[in-house]
Formats: C-alpha cells, sequence, structure tokens
C-alpha cells in the first residue's frame, strides 16, 4: 500500500521537505517565468510517502551510527561546554553513566572527572559493585554519599514497602503491583493523572531519591567547583523513564540526550566498557524489584521501544507501526501511551502565551 499527504501552496518559493528521507530540497520558479518587480504565484506541493515494504525493513541496523565519529562529536561538546575546573559524573555502575563518564575522561582527561556514587539502604547492593569497577577501570577519583539520612527525612522510607522485612519481599510486592487489574501499567497510570492513592504514594517515594541525588550532586558540585553531567538519553525522554527534576533529568550538560540507547551501546563497545557493565540490564536502582525498566513497565525489550520511538519520531503512521518494526501490537500501544503521556508531562514550566 501506498501512503501519500499531499499539501498545496502558492509561494514565491516553495520548500519540498521530506524528513522520513532525510532529504531537504527547494524548488523555484523557473526563469522564463521571472519578471522583474512582479510576484508571480507559483504552485508548489510537498509530500511524504511511506511504503509498507520499507517500514518492514525497520530494524536494529536503522539505528546504526558511525561511533567512532560520534565519539569525536561528543568529546567536542564536553571540551567546549566545560568552563569549570572540571566535571562530577553520578556513576551508578550501568550502561549509561559508564559511557558518559568514560566520554569526559576521553574529553578533559581523568584529573578533571569526579565519579559520584550516591547509594541509599533500599537500593541495589550490586550497584556500588559496579561503580567501583568503572571507576577502578578509568582510575578517576570516586566519592560517594549515602542519601539514606535525607530520605528518611522526606518520609521516604516510612512508605509501607519499607516495613517488609526483606528486598525479596519488596520486590515481589512491587512486580505484583505493577500492572493494575485491568492490565495496564501502573506506571503510565500515575504519570497520565490516574492510578490509585497507594501506587501513587509510592512512586512518589521513589522518584524523591533520584531528586535527592540531584540535590546531592548540586551540592558536591558547586563546593568543589564543578559541572554536573547527565547521563538521560532520548529513549528515558521519550518514554518517561527518567524521573522530572531528577538526577538524569537535570544537569549542566547532558552528552548523550540526543542518542537512542541502541546507539548508547553502540558507543559503549567502542569505548571499551568492561563486559560485566555491558551486560547489565537497565536497572534504575530505586524501585525494588525492577531490573529491566523497559521490560517490567512496558513489557518490552530496550531495543524494541526504541524502534518503535523511531518509528514515532518518523511520523509513520500508528496503524502501521506493529507491522513496520516487528513488535507486538499491545507493546506498540503501551509505548504510544508513554510517549504521548511523557511529551505532554516533559515541559519544565508552563508560561502563559502571549
Amino acid at each position: 500500500m501506498l501512503w501519500v499527504m499531499f499539501n498545496i501552496a502558492l509561494h514565491e518559493k516553495a520548500r519540498l521537505d521530506t524528513p522520513f528521507l532525510g532529504v531537504e530540497k527547494e524548488a523555484t520558479p523557473p526563469e522564463s517565468m521571472a519578471c522583474p518587480g512582479v510576484l508571480i504565484p507559483f504552485i508548489t506541493f510537498s509530500f511524504h510517502v511511506w511504503y509498507n515494504n520499507a517500514m518492514k525493513s525497520i530494524s536494529i541496523e536503522t539505528l546504526q551510527i558511525d561511533p567512532g565519529d560520534a565519539v569525536e562529536r561528543i568529546k567536542d561538546f564536553i571540551i567546549s561546554s566545560c568552563t569549570r575546573d572540571g566535571v562530577v559524573v553520578p556513576i551508578s555502575g550501568g550502561l549509561d553513566s559508564s559511557v558518559v563518564a568514560t566520554l569526559c575522561v576521553a574529553a578533559l582527561g581523568k584529573a578533571k572527572v569526579t565519579g559520584l556514587q550516591l547509594p541509599e539502604k533500599q537500593g541495589n547492593p550490586d550497584a556500588e559493585y559496579y561503580a567501583n569497577m568503572l571507576a577502578k577501570h578509568l582510575d578517576i577519583t570516586s566519592v560517594r554519599i549515602d542519601i539514606s539520612p535525607m530520605l528518611k527525612a522526606f518520609g521516604t522510607y516510612s512508605y509501607i514497602l519499607s516495613y517488609f522485612p526483606t528486598r525479596r519481599w519488596k520486590e515481589r510486592l512491587v512486580r505484583r503491583f505493577m500492572t493494575s487489574a485491568e492490565g495496564e501499567s501502573n506506571y503510565v497510570r500515575v504519570l497520565n493523572g490516574q492510578g490509585d492513592t497507594l501506587i501513587r504514594k509510592g512512586l512518589a517515594s521513589f522518584f524523591t531519591k533520584q531528586r535527592v541525588r540531584l540535590v546531592a550532586a548540586y551540592s558536591y558540585a558547586e563546593k568543589n567547583n564543578l559541572q554536573v553531567v547527565g547521563c538521560a538519553h532520548k529513549s528515558e525522554e521519550l518514554t518517561g523513564l527518567c524521573v522530572k527534576y531528577g538526577i538524569d533529568d537535570a544537569a549542566d550538560l547532558m552528552p548523550i540526550g540526543h542518542l537512542y540507547r541502541t546507539q548508547i551501546m553502540q558507543l559503549a563497545q567502542t569505548l571499551g566498557i568492561p563486559g560485566e557493565i555491558l551486560e547489565r540490564t537497565p536497572n534504575p536502582d530505586i524501585i525494588p524489584g525492577i531490573t529491566d525498566k523497559y521490560q517490567d513497565v512496558l513489557g518490552v525489550t530496550a531495543e524494541n521501544v526504541d524502534l518503535v520511538l523511531y518509528a514515532l519520531e518518523n511520523q509513520f503512521p500508528e496503524s502501521e507501526i506493529a507491522e513496520a518494526t516487528g513488535v507486538a501490537e499491545d507493546g506498540v500501544a503501551r509505548i504510544v501511551e508513554l510517549y504521548r503521556v511523557a511529551k505532554r508531562n516533559s515541559e519544565h514550566a508552563k508560561k502563559v502565551e502571549d
């Protein structure tokens, strides 16, 4: 099937845009039509074409980048953006922070990069192990600030989950309540202004952890004349899977914010990130029992989330995304809903329009 959208307009100079193909062209009236001092209307049209067979070819290869070129561009960005004595990177031992810290060392040198660990008593015990592994691998200074006392002061640990005696019990309870009785994601429902009080209070407690981490990071950075480097990427931003005003969402520099997670994995392989870190699942380390935020929240792998996001960003008809990407229709529907909610909620401060 061929799907075509025509836009017809009168222009003195018309522009033909085909963003799906990554091509921009301009059409102008033939010279024979030109008449000095006289504006001759010129009828032009722009069109967007999607072919089903082209859509079927969308795969991980579609998101392939030149990692060497991307690394050099990001290094230049970090160098030009660093205006203080150095940078501090919150490190969790996950893929994203490991790539960002490595890029900062490549750009600025290890003496100007500090890794900041911000553990808390309900956090993933593996996080410190991998964060220390990264710091040793990069030979950078690593600072540890336990944020548990601050979280206790906020009442974060007074949530019902804290009264379950073991981490295993906490994880089982979280997995039980991540999906509503209707089969919907409770995480998405809360972001959409829905969900019951118990779930809403629980997520508020978890989100507080990332916001306290941001406060701790900026406190350390400002005392030491450093800039905070964020580790959020496009896949998180487009799905709202990073906490608004949290440690991943706000920073002075955001070196990988333009890349999908799939592309960050390509950078990681080029940069020589330790294999144990590459094999880790995308664990947010704020909610017990959530070991893969894409699979556990959306029921879709990180790679498939990226394919659907790519299709949405490139204006594929939503009704045909499942066929184009090979992702199940119910998975596509969950991602599309979260994409819309995240887009609405991502604005940091709504303002009155003139």
